[in-house]
């Protein structure tokens, strides 16, 4: 019988493999909170730019390595550098930016290095924006009433 954790990584693989991407699993935001609850080891990354931080703020507890940088939302050359200060190839990672695209091709990307444990947040911090162009509502970590503060 698996625990509660082993649970929820199986359905974020297994979204992962239905969808043909090569990183562990995509996580729904509340899944990830469950697993930063019960796994003080798990590393959670925001790939978010810093002015993305300053604006819409931030999961306490995060770990900030930019995917691009600001302006012009160039690669970060420095990226994997920094990921690697932070964490090792068998860490748990549980990746997100504004709503799930750079964290997923970070995820990605960490995969490819030799990270086996990449997990993607669905639809970031704040996901799609609403019939008002408001961000934070439909999905996201934001929509499920999860902690995240101002800088």
């Amino acid at each position: 019988m698996q625990s509660p954790i082993e649970e929820i990584l199986s359905r974020a693989q297994a979204r992962t493999q239905a969808g043909g991407k090569i990183h562990a699993g995509d996580l729904t935001p509340e899944e990830a909170h469950a697993i930063l609850q019960a796994n003080p080891k798990a590393l959670l990354i925001d790939v978010r730019s810093h002015p993305e931080l300053d604006f819409a703020g931030l999961v306490p507890g995060c770990c900030h390595v930019p995917w691009q940088l600001y302006p012009g939302m160039t690669p970060n050359p420095h990226f994997t550098a920094e990921i690697t200060r932070h964490a090792q190839p068998d860490d748990l990672l549980l990746l997100l930016c504004r709503t799930g695209g750079r964290s997923q091709a970070a995820a990605e990307h960490l995969t490819a290095l030799g990270y086996k444990h990449c997990y993607n947040i669905l639809g970031g911090l704040e996901g799609r924006p609403n019939e008002q162009g408001m961000r934070g509502t439909v999905e996201g970590w934001k929509a499920a009433g999860l902690p995240w503060r101002h800088k």
